[in-house]
């Protein structure tokens, strides 16, 4: 294999067959789309094995409108009968106010590469920055400011959610939400569902988190990830972020 086909082979790309005039007119309707097939199958089979097998976990709990970060290192360090009163106290309180909880990895802040030493999560961070995704948006939303790319990984085990929300943050300049799903098998049932809730408080659509398919939405949209149901034959991999302005 020569130089180039070996970098060719470590980048992201993405699949060639995406009609981006139909996705946008789709977009420009709902202000939201789901876009299968996104990547190239292997380089979706890459990351899925990264985010599987060799990501470190944090636990992030958003919790009295604070978000902390939990390491592995900090939830070993704790009994059983601390990790049940942490999770009583979480779930008492997602009762009557905006609560989450789902495994974090922190990949780009700032559209800056992911400087751990997960080659494929490099990889995949220098593509949400990269001319060829970027443009790609820039063409599905209509948004030519569209400029970086933060980014984290998201592991939703049985029991996690998150509650509905904006992604407005008029300091970061985000645009757009989006959602790359790395979960090779997932049925509806076992939730873990990227819902919109409309005006008059219905579920007006909500997205399967489906292979290798992107979920891309205007920070204005009211959404929440659904609670995954104990009996999930699967943890609910993901890369999350927003589409910010330089």
């Amino acid at each position: 294999m020569s130089v180039d086909e070996a970098a060719s082979a470590e980048e992201i790309r993405l699949t060639p067959q995406h009609d981006t005039a139909l996705l946008a007119k789709v977009f420009a309707r709902h202000g939201r789309i789901h876009i299968p097939n996104l990547i190239r199958e292997a380089d979706a089979q890459r990351v899925h094995d990264a985010l599987t097998s060799r990501t470190p976990w944090n636990t992030t709990i958003i919790h009295k409108d604070l978000v902390y970060d939990l390491t592995p290192a900090q939830l070993a360090a704790m009994d059983e009968k601390q990790l049940r009163e942490l999770d009583t106290e979480v779930l008492n309180f997602a009762q009557k106010q905006y609560e989450g909880r789902y495994g974090t990895l922190r990949l780009s802040n700032a559209g800056e590469p992911f400087g751990g030493d997960i080659p494929e999560l490099v990889a995949l961070s220098k593509f949400l920055n990269g001319d060829e995704f970027l443009s790609f948006i820039r063409r599905v939303t209509g948004n030519r400011s569209v400029g970086i790319a933060d980014a984290q990984a998201t592991c939703y085990r049985p029991g996690d959610f998150l509650h509905p929300h904006y992604d407005v943050l008029t300091e970061k300049s985000r645009l757009f939400a989006y959602v790359m799903n790395f979960t090779p098998t997932w049925k509806v049932e076992w939730g873990g569902l990227l819902g919109f809730i409309d005006q008059d408080g219905h579920l007006a659509e909500a997205y399967t988190p489906k292979w290798n398919a992107l979920n891309l939405l205007d920070v204005r949209l009211y959404h929440y990830v659904s609670h995954v149901a104990p009996f999930a034959g699967s943890n609910r991999y993901s890369v999350t972020g927003w589409l910010r302005k330089k």
